[in-house]
């Protein structure tokens, strides 16, 4: 099991940080790995919907998937991503912090089949990464 789990303060309100990670249409402004995502994505994720993204994660462009799992308003986001055959879970946590708010991305992934081989490498890469994108998060969000 590959698990990461990063934070980081953003001097903006819950409220405001929340808004911009539920609306899947920001994610190609933060999170460099997916290239695009439909103009006609809901502006907060509906439970048990799917949702069609373009990644372009270090093995290509490719299609995939974010399926929302759970969403409470203001605070908590779950998906189940597809993607070049990996399904990994990934939380966005918002919280309330004394300098504005506290997001939280984590990632939890078990690579089966071939891509087994490949697990040493994403336990490296997957933390790195999901660092990159919630410093890239505080920096679009605070600028």
């Amino acid at each position: 099991m590959i698990k990461s789990a990063e934070s980081v303060v953003i001097a903006r309100t819950p409220e405001e940080v929340f808004q911009y990670v539920a609306d899947l249409r920001n994610e190609p402004n933060w999170h460099v790995d997916i290239a695009s995502v439909p103009d006609q994505t809901d502006p907060v994720p509906i439970v048990g919907k799917t949702y069609p993204l373009k990644f372009k994660p270090f093995m290509g462009k490719t299609d995939g998937t974010f399926t929302a799992l759970d969403v409470r308003q203001g605070s908590r986001l779950q998906y189940r991503a597809d993607f070049g055959g990996l399904q990994p879970r990934i939380t966005y946590t918002v919280e309330p912090a004394v300098e504005g708010a506290r997001f939280t991305r984590g990632v939890e992934m078990q690579p089966s089949g071939l891509k087994v081989l490949m697990t040493p490498m994403m336990a490296y890469m997957v933390p790195r990464r999901n660092k990159v994108f919630v410093q890239n998060l505080k920096r679009v969000l605070e600028s």
